[in-house]
């Protein structure tokens, strides 16, 4: 009957020395893709943060230009709606005020250029005044609200990948820890021992593969 147990035993001991070697290989393998994912994305995520923070900077360097220019193009406006309205008081110094007019406007930004033309060929329509028109607006500021947008989108990109990063370095500590489990029922003479530190070492193992699997992707 001792002899059958100690059979028994050495049968059981055998087999849980096999799956204790698969799974130090698999969590062997497990931990050092976990640490280099993890390492991975930190860096994309630090270079898509630098990108992000150069879109920020070049968004408010455009920002503060075109904050100039829109109050320049304003400045340049009325002065051109000025030499109109004494044109109209001034019939006989037409020709002078519009040759003004048109320096004026020369020395204006090429949008409000387009849109007072489009303003005047329309006999000066309320829907299309230069500096609220679709038109304007869009030359003006649709470069500075692109750099704004892609900042946006390139600053939420990092941080997925940088929350991604912090899982996988969390999984790479529990896989660690599966490590250090499996490595004592490797090492441990107690088939007791062996089999509850495997037992905890597999589910170690598993729980780091959740956290993969419901965590990251």
């Amino acid at each position: 009957m001792a002899r059958q147990a100690t059979v028994t035993e050495s049968r059981t001991r055998g087999v849980l020395e096999i799956v204790t070697a698969i799974l130090l290989g698999l969590v062997s393998v497990a931990t050092a893709f976990g640490a280099y994912q993890a390492g991975q994305w930190g860096q994309e995520a630090a270079d898509i943060a630098g990108a992000s923070q150069q879109l920020r900077d070049r968004n408010l360097a455009l920002f503060l230009e075109t904050e100039i220019i829109s109050a320049d193009d304003n400045e340049r406006l009325f002065d051109a709606l000025a030499l109109n309205a004494e044109a109209a008081f001034y019939p006989e110094r037409t020709d002078a005020l519009m040759a003004e007019r048109e320096v004026v406007l020369a020395a204006a930004s090429p949008a409000l250029v387009d849109a007072w033309n489009i303003w005047e060929a329309c006999g000066y329509c309320l829907d299309k005044i230069p500096l609220s028109s679709p038109l304007y607006e869009a030359d003006v500021f649709a470069e500075t609200q692109s750099y704004n947008l892609v900042s946006a989108e390139a600053f939420k990109s990092a941080q997925h990948l940088l929350q991604r990063s912090h899982t996988m370095t969390i999984v790479a500590v529990v896989f660690a820890i599966a490590l250090l489990l499996l490595g004592v029922a490797g090492v441990s003479s107690r088939l007791r021992v062996s089999a509850l530190t495997t037992g905890g070492g597999a589910l170690a193992f598993l729980v780091g593969v959740a956290i993969v699997i419901f965590g990251v992707f």
